[in-house]
């Protein structure tokens, strides 16, 4: 596909922040795909953080050694960051104007983090794409690659299969869409059920499977208590936490919360 500068469309960008967690976004250059080559020389990237109809604005520039291009961002700057905001990847080639490559929605909580998706490079006649690649090692899950489970006591005795959230003091309690003081926070679902202090395995991105389970096709929303439900709540916030695979098989990837009117 031949792209050339100044007609380029803006690709989906992913791009998750966890509050209170580094930021660490790495894309590889490959060239053709599959072969890692350095980026061209020059270039320069940024990201741009911004909130539509307001002055907020961070920009965070990119680190481009060989064929990697990364960031790593501080916790204390990561969370400054409101729910509501905006991201641009920004490219900027020797003698030519900078432009915007990709652009999405900041994404909060525990999800796959960085650069969700493999991104063609606006190169003319390259072929070139840029490649998510992993960051710095974080804490361990749930070991197969393919899910995030983490673990912790209990706050309060807890039943399986409900969402749940992480006080300050490091114990879960239920999350609930009716507690404005959850609407920013990582949510995840428990595996199974605690008793209050004991330790509680938590998904916070992957599949999870429940027999009892009768779900339609479709997204899952975080309602009161705990609760995850089908039906959109009309009050509090509005937080997808998962989809329905199956009638008893869900994925959870929890969604930027939206406050409701």
């Amino acid at each position: 596909m031949t792209l050339t500068l100044g007609s380029w469309t803006p690709g989906a960008l992913r791009l998750a922040l966890k509050p209170g967690t580094a930021f660490a976004g790495r894309v590889e250059y490959q060239s053709p795909p599959g072969t890692p080559a350095p980026w061209p020389t020059g270039v320069t990237a940024w990201l741009r953080l911004s909130v539509r109809g307001s002055s907020f604005e961070r920009i965070w520039n990119a680190t481009i050694t060989d064929a990697v291009m990364s960031w790593l961002v501080d916790p204390d700057d990561v969370d400054q960051i409101p729910l509501n905001a905006w991201a641009e990847v920004w490219l900027q080639y020797p003698s030519a104007p900078a432009f915007v490559w990709m652009e999405g929605p900041i994404q909060t909580g525990c999800v796959g983090g960085g650069f969700g998706y493999i991104a063609a490079v606006p190169l003319p006649d390259s072929g070139a794409v840029a490649v998510p690649v992993p960051g710095l090692a974080g804490p361990p899950g749930s070991g197969d690659g393919s899910s995030v489970t983490v673990s912790g006591a209990a706050g309060t005795a807890l039943s399986g299969h409900q969402a749940v959230v992480r006080q300050a003091d490091g114990a879960f309690v239920y999350a609930d869409n009716t507690n404005p003081d959850h609407l920013g926070l990582p949510i995840g679902i428990t595996s199974g059920a605690a008793a209050s202090g004991d330790q509680v395995q938590v998904v916070m991105f992957g599949e999870l499977t429940e027999p009892s389970w009768t779900w339609a096709p479709g997204p899952i929303f975080l309602g009161a208590g705990g609760a995850l439900t089908q039906s959109v709540p009309d009050s509090g916030f509005l937080a997808q936490l998962a989809a329905a695979t199956g009638a008893t098989t869900v994925f959870v990837d929890r969604s930027p919360s939206v406050a409701l009117t």
